[in-house]
């Protein structure tokens, strides 16, 4: 596995002032984009794309641990650090900003797909355009839900969505847009209660997919270790992702069966 690390600028949106912060013209993404190697090179043929969403005071590599097990399954991530809700964000970190990044979503799609197509590029050949997932975490899931069910931020080619510890806003038109979905979260979350995932799985068009994490909190089961709701994460997502993405048929029994473990997870289906 490899990661390279690119400064994605978009001159055609700002960055609003943030406490001391002035704020700027443009947009900058500092992106770390992963991808799975053998040896040392890059897996031949392109590969599918998933756009992480990092969470309020995160980083573009706050989440390799599961992320990482989706680049080892097959997958290029590439996930960015958003101006000012990121970790040391100038002016400091703020969600005021949280409406503006589905469109940076949609810039990194559109910038990783270009150095796909460049020659010179470390990405030059590896990404398959038309094979691209959205996954989110907390602050990254609700960007997700407006970056693939908000028609106005809609990523183009988005082929499934991952939301994790997710809660919806007004924008995403759950009920119109039938792009796959899978929602996890955990039953003890007392930031954002698993009745917000609730909530949009019964809005969603089929296929969806809700797995609920017994008596896991916000952020214990999302780092990729080795606990048994760790595994259920790590497995239902990248089941999830290779029916939905790869077109793996077999994958959605293997789905369904990763997220009913008794006493860890429970699984609502409707694919």
């Amino acid at each position: 596995m490899a990661r390279v690390s690119f400064t994605l600028i978009d001159a055609s949106r700002h960055t609003p002032a943030n406490g001391s912060y002035v704020g700027a013209p443009d947009r900058t993404l500092e992106t770390v984009v992963s991808y799975p190697t053998r040896g040392a090179r890059a897996l031949n043929g392109l590969l599918p794309l998933v756009l992480f969403a990092t969470g309020y005071g995160g980083t573009a590599t706050n989440y390799t641990g599961l992320y990482d097990h989706w680049v080892k399954a097959g997958y290029v991530v590439a996930a960015p650090s958003f101006p000012l809700s990121r970790q040391d964000a100038p002016g400091g970190t703020s969600g005021a900003d949280l409406a503006s990044q589905a469109g940076d979503v949609g810039f990194v799609s559109s910038e990783v797909l270009k150095l796909a197509r460049t020659k010179d590029s470390e990405l030059y050949g590896l990404v398959d355009p038309d094979r691209i997932a959205l996954a989110g975490k907390s602050f990254g899931a609700i960007t997700v839900f407006d970056a693939g069910y908000n028609p106005a931020e809609q990523v183009p080619n988005i082929k499934a969505v991952i939301a994790m510890t997710g809660v919806a806003t007004e924008g995403p038109q759950f009920g119109t847009i039938d792009t796959p979905l899978l929602l996890v979260h955990g039953d003890a979350d007392a930031l954002v209660p698993s009745s917000a995932s609730q909530a949009v799985y019964e809005r969603a068009r089929s296929p969806k997919f809700f797995v609920e994490l017994f008596g896991q909190d916000h952020v214990s089961a999302f780092h990729g270790g080795s606990s048994p709701a760790e595994i259920v994460v790590e497995r239902t997502t990248i089941e999830f992702l290779d029916c939905y993405v790869k077109g793996e048929q077999a994958a959605l029994h293997r789905l369904q069966r990763a997220g009913d473990v008794s006493s860890v997870a429970s699984i609502e289906a409707a694919p």
